[in-house]
């Protein structure tokens, strides 16, 4: 063989190296990860979907796993669905309110806004004719 043709070989071993490290391998890693991670569920663990919803498992039966996600709101979902087993579930932790939270928004005295605002009033805020409403009906 000619010296270009072991030069066309070697690059193409480099090439398919590469690609192995980069792509083949990590993805490999992940995968691993993920079903040690999903065959060690067990009942009460707090977790997050692949779907961003977090929750508290209440059963585990083979491929099915029930989520208590909101106070009696359970969802049965498979078990590749489970992201991650999380340590901290957001708004279980006793925040402190922000500053002036509980206060309602309204309408500047004397003068009339053509935006919205929200009131302690409960029926919705319609725009009057005429309001500028950006082409939003």
């Amino acid at each position: 063989m000619s010296t270009d043709a072991w030069a066309n070989i070697a690059f193409f071993l480099v090439f398919f190296a590469i690609a192995y490290l980069l792509f083949i391998r990590p993805a490999r890693k992940r995968a691993q990860e993920a079903s040690s991670l999903q065959s060690a569920l067990s009942a009460g663990d707090d977790i997050m979907l692949t779907s961003g919803i977090f929750g508290r498992v209440v059963s585990v039966d083979g491929e099915t796993v029930s989520v208590d996600v909101a106070g009696g709101v359970v969802l049965r979902v498979h078990r590749g669905a489970v992201g991650k087993i999380v340590d901290d579930v957001p708004g279980e932790a006793s925040a402190a309110p922000l500053e002036g939270a509980d206060t309602p928004l309204s309408t500047t005295s004397g003068t009339e806004s053509s935006q919205p605002s929200r009131t302690t009033e409960s029926e919705p805020v319609y725009p009057k004719p005429g309001d500028d409403t950006r082409g939003v009906r």
